[in-house]
């Protein structure tokens, strides 16, 4: 559990929900396991569910490593990618805690919080954003009369 400010006051919290193993079926004869890791995500009172794969995780960061390569720098590192075996309960025990820890990693620094990679990869419903960028405005216009 962890929770980060997005901006004056409103906080984002992140809860791992464990994985699942899923099939994806193509044509009649080939079919894909994968696993997905769910998280649940707080704005506030508004939650929501949050359900994504390794390799969108793996996306993310590498976005992240171009955009921000000194704030990136502080934030835990994924797991390693494994092509063979990836269905192993013990590495997908082990990923969900990695990828938990990164999204909270995420999350407390303001800045990633903000950023719109990160807010699509959450899924933030179109309400929540709507407040966060609200907020914002107050906190600028505020710094403007300081100012």
């Amino acid at each position: 559990f962890m929770s980060s400010g997005i901006s004056n006051g409103q906080m984002l919290k992140c809860w791992s929900k464990g994985s699942e193993n899923l099939q994806m079926q193509f044509c009649m004869t080939f079919s894909l396991d994968y696993t997905v890791y769910n998280f649940q995500i707080a704005f506030n009172e508004r939650r929501w569910f949050l359900q994504k794969r390794y390799s969108q995780f793996d996306k993310l960061d590498q976005t992240l490593n171009e955009k921000f390569p000194d704030m990136m720098m502080s934030v835990q590192k994924l797991p390693p990618k494994k092509p063979f075996g990836s269905l192993d309960a013990s590495l997908i025990a082990m990923r969900q805690k990695s990828l938990d820890a990164y999204l909270q990693a995420l999350l407390m620094r303001p800045v990633l919080a903000r950023c719109e990679h990160v807010r699509e990869f959450l899924e933030m419903p179109l309400d929540v954003q709507k407040i966060e960028i609200e907020e914002r405005r107050h906190v600028a216009a505020a710094q403007q009369a300081v100012r």
